[in-house]
């Protein structure tokens, strides 16, 4: 089973895809092969980022609990 990759990780990687994609001699089945993987790693990046805002609203709302004594 391999490690799920972290936030910075996939976004090196698109960085990567998108840098193939603009080189002026890639063939059209690889431009279509590195579109899917791109679309790919933005939906892993739109996980992280909504675990990432999931974690903050429950520590704001946790926040917001008065404490009992």
């Amino acid at each position: 089973m391999t490690k799920a990759k972290d936030y910075q990780a996939l976004s090196l990687e698109l960085d990567e895809v998108l840098a193939k994609m603009q080189q002026p001699d890639v063939r059209v089945d690889e431009a279509v092969a590195l579109y899917e993987q791109g679309l790919k790693l933005i939906e892993e990046l739109e996980k992280h980022l909504q675990q990432a805002e999931n974690k903050i609203e429950k520590l704001k709302l946790a926040a917001s609990q008065p404490v009992e004594k």
